[in-house]
């Protein structure tokens, strides 16, 4: 599923990432936090589907049938799934015992850990070395230090 579409597992990361930087968890616990992700995640999911679904119907002068927006919301899944990285990290914290805080936190790096993998692991798949791959990874660390910074501006 990732493979088919890694450009929606990669805004799902960013983008819950980013969500949780923007989170007060000194106000909220866990279970509203959870739930605001998740509702967060759903929003984006069917707007994302509805978009590209739309765009392609008035492109193509295509009509609206359930099957075509299933296969388009199957297209859109990958973001549910890097959305769960931060998300499971959150889950993983609250069921030890962890402060809000603290997960959200976790989360927060969590998710810009693995924006900056991607963005080392496509460097690689292109075989760049030397500056070539100082350059294209520099893309993953300054998506993963702007999460950290909301984070570090709003709190």
């Amino acid at each position: 599923m990732i493979t088919t579409n890694p450009a929606r597992f990669v805004y799902g990361t960013i983008t819950v990432g980013a969500l949780l930087a923007a989170e007060s968890a000194r106000a909220e616990t866990y279970l509203e936090t959870v739930a605001a992700v998740l509702l967060a995640l759903l929003l984006l999911w069917l707007a994302h589907t509805y978009a590209e679904f739309t765009g392609r119907r008035l492109q193509g002068s295509d009509a609206f049938t359930l099957a075509a927006f299933g296969r388009a919301m199957v297209h859109e899944a990958p973001i549910l799934v890097g959305a769960a990285i931060p998300l499971l990290t959150v889950l993983v914290w609250w069921a030890a015992g962890g402060r809000l805080t603290s997960a959200v936190t976790a989360a927060i790096l969590a998710a810009a850990a693995v924006t900056l993998i991607i963005e080392v692991t496509a460097a690689l798949r292109t075989h760049r070395s030397g500056l070539g791959l100082l350059v294209q990874c520099s893309l993953g660390l300054l998506l993963g230090l702007l999460m950290i910074g909301i984070k570090l501006v709003l709190h």
